[in-house]
């Protein structure tokens, strides 16, 4: 059982090293993979946002403050892998005080505005290939998802 334990533990930290070689250094401090599936169109990487982060406004009463559920996700377009477009679906947790209906949530600058790209992917496009995100996805797939 202790050498399972290891292995886990192992599994865990490759992936981490692995994951923060290959996605901006912001995901990666906030949010964690869940999930990559493979899609007709390409990948879907599902990260969720830490529980730890819990919004500056509710700071002020921590003990009353639940978790209640997640915002919509946030979809952005990063880098291909092995050639296919690599979507990042990002879910920020959403909060409240207990006995509250009013909801609390991270705001993140994740993407420049306007753009469905991380901002090194954006740059990219911009700089190097002289298109829009659009364009590189249609280039890649031959349409969008």
């Amino acid at each position: 059982m202790q050498n399972f334990n290891y292995l886990c533990i192992l599994k865990n930290i490759f992936m981490n090293d692995l994951l923060e070689s290959m996605l901006p250094k912001d995901i990666c401090q906030h949010f964690e993979a869940v999930s990559i599936n493979k899609k007709c169109y390409g990948y879907e990487m599902i990260l969720e946002e830490y529980s730890k982060f819990v919004p500056s406004e509710l700071l002020v009463d921590v003990s009353s403050t639940v978790l209640d559920g997640f915002c919509n996700p946030i979809e952005l377009l990063h880098f291909s892998i092995k050639g296919k477009p690599l979507y990042l679906k990002l879910f920020r947790r959403r909060w409240k005080l207990s006995g509250s209906n009013i909801h609390y949530s991270n705001r993140y600058s994740l993407h420049p505005e306007g753009v469905k790209a991380t901002h090194e992917f954006a740059s990219f496009l911009k700089g190097e290939a002289g298109c829009t995100a659009d364009e590189y996805v249609r280039f890649l797939v031959g349409s969008e998802p």
